[in-house]
């Protein structure tokens, strides 16, 4: 039986990851999160589960933790609430190392990356060129772990996750209203990942032994999308469920592309994402409807 350690257990990945690592009887879970009272969907009530709050993740033993998932970072460009992350990763490392933990999964970000041209994907070995203040800093934590005394370390890329704050969701409401799609940026890629997959790509790590990890993975969908695309996907699928939708174009020349290949993930782990374009429209219609 292994113990796996999740910190920020109480944010929108880490409950996922913790609910995904809780499907495998061989785990055993520890969930740290500093907001147990105000979690939108709380942590299920489980035999092979133990919660603590943030604080105790510096007083209590946790002697037998083999692996820890590092979900916990500020998601943000203030460059104040950065500084407090650091200092929490700096906490964080000497308190895994002085607990002598093997492995660690390291969150980290896809916007470390220098954005390439459409129809090229991001490789672990890609160049790096952070795109903004977060994306530097999770690059900067990035080699703080690597260069820390946990014998085996890996980074995960993590690709832009479907939550309520992306532009599909709000493609979505606009359909549900009977408003038109207006595309500003048509030209522009993306390449979101539904969290449940993203949980499912870290218990497939967890799952391997942490010899045999790579020092970096790229966890996503392994190819990308203009808004265009998610647009008509929405008005199709929506046409579907009885909804007419229209979209309007209104080009304002903008175009940023994300995207990354995941095949290295695949290939280690036999994992791979269920919820594409298609299938996260038709899920969000219903999760916006209920």
């Amino acid at each position: 039986m292994r113990t796996v350690l999740v910190t920020g257990a109480t944010g929108f990945l880490g409950q996922s990851v913790v609910c995904e690592l809780l499907k495998n009887e061989g785990f055993n879970v520890i969930a740290i999160g500093g907001r147990p009272e105000d979690k939108v969907n709380p942590l299920p009530e489980h035999s092979r589960l133990k919660f603590f709050h943030l604080d105790k993740l510096f007083t209590e033993p946790f002697d037998d933790v083999e692996t820890v998932i590092n979900c916990a970072f500020a998601r943000s460009n203030d460059a104040a609430l950065l500084a407090q992350a650091f200092d929490f990763t700096e906490k964080l490392i000497k308190r895994l190392e002085a607990l002598k933990v093997k492995s660690l999964i390291n969150m980290s970000t896809q916007g470390v990356y220098k954005r390439l041209p459409v129809g090229e994907l991001s490789a672990e070995d890609s160049p790096i060129e952070p795109v903004d203040l977060y994306s530097m800093a999770k690059y900067a934590s990035e080699k703080l772990f690597a260069v820390s005394a946990i014998p085996h370390v890996t980074n995960v890329r993590l690709a832009s996750l479907m939550m309520p704050q992306r532009f599909l969701y709000f493609f979505v409401q606009k359909a549900l209203k009977k408003e038109p799609l207006i595309v500003t940026a048509p030209n522009q890629y993306a390449a979101l990942l539904d969290v449940t997959d993203a949980a499912s790509g870290l218990a497939a790590l967890a799952l391997m032994n942490s010899e045999e990890r790579a020092d970096i993975y790229n966890l996503g969908i392994g190819t990308q999308y203009s808004l265009l695309e998610y647009a008509e996907s929405v008005q199709r699928i929506g046409h579907k469920l009885g909804y007419k939708v229209t979209i309007d174009v209104a080009d304002n020349g903008f175009m940023v592309c994300a995207g990354m290949d995941c095949s290295c993930i695949m290939k280690d782990t036999g994992w791979k994402p269920l919820i594409l374009k298609d299938e996260m429209v038709t899920k969000s219609f219903k999760e916006i409807q209920i």
